[in-house]
């Protein structure tokens, strides 16, 4: 069944007006008529099934059936990871928002190439938007301000994260074996095309733990997607319900 986001659903809510942009996918994307069955989130935690009650030219009305109230699992998961090429930075946003990641920090290092971030922010968030929509997922993550290497580190500790650094040299440490045995939420940092220059990779040695993914060279979206993953595959080993 189709998603939209409705950012003034609450869990009380009767009656949603959908107008906009979400209108437009409603009608002209999905062409979706009265009696139609639909899911709303509001990206905090709520997920309704709608029943479409009322359309006019720039609005359709949608009586609320049932609501689902969803709470955040601890630890959190951030990923953190470099400006990219040709849109391949979206893919990372919206496959980490479809396994469950709750911020992302872009961020920008020696060898990232696409140094441009003008609008970034918000692309990601309707990347993040459209993601949720997709696989039903009650929680639009964050998408943070984009730093430089050493800023992201500093900021990224500031808000309780532990920064665990994804490179492509040889380790015998992975996330397979990383202590998870406190309840510190971890944020996956990920290089740039062509990995991080060394003496980036010294910083994040001091200021970071290091772990390898595996022993092929990753491009750096499918090293977040792979990296996300295997965390994730780590909490739900704990917690079956892990959300």
């Amino acid at each position: 069944m189709p998603g939209f986001y409705v950012p003034d659903l609450t869990e009380h809510s009767k009656e949603i007006v959908i107008s906009g942009s979400e209108f437009h996918h409603l009608t002209h994307v999905f062409r979706k008529q009265v009696d139609n069955r639909i899911i709303l989130t509001n990206g905090k935690g709520i997920l309704a099934d709608a029943l479409i009650r009322k359309r006019t030219k720039k609005s359709a009305t949608v009586k609320i059936e049932k609501i689902k109230k969803f709470f955040q699992s601890k630890p959190a998961i951030g990923l953190a990871f470099s400006l990219l090429r040709n849109k391949h930075d979206h893919l990372i946003v919206e496959k980490a928002t479809e396994l469950g990641v709750k911020d992302f920090f872009p961020f920008i290092s020696s060898r990232t190439i696409k140094k441009n971030s003008h609008n970034s922010k918000i692309r990601f968030t309707k990347t993040a938007i459209a993601a949720i929509k997709q696989c039903d997922n009650a929680f639009l993550p964050e998408i943070h301000r984009i730093l430089h290497l050493e800023e992201l580190l500093v900021f990224i500790k500031q808000l309780g994260y532990r920064p665990v650094a994804a490179l492509e040299i040889k380790l015998d440490r992975r996330i397979f074996n990383l202590e998870l045995d406190n309840m510190d939420p971890i944020c996956l940092v990920i290089g740039p095309e062509g990995g991080f220059e060394n003496k980036e990779i010294d910083i994040l040695a001091e200021k970071a733990d290091c772990i390898s993914l595996g022993n092929h060279v990753l491009r750096a979206e499918t090293a977040a997607i792979a990296a996300v993953a295997q965390l994730m595959g780590r909490h739900l080993e704990k917690n079956s319900k892990y959300y």
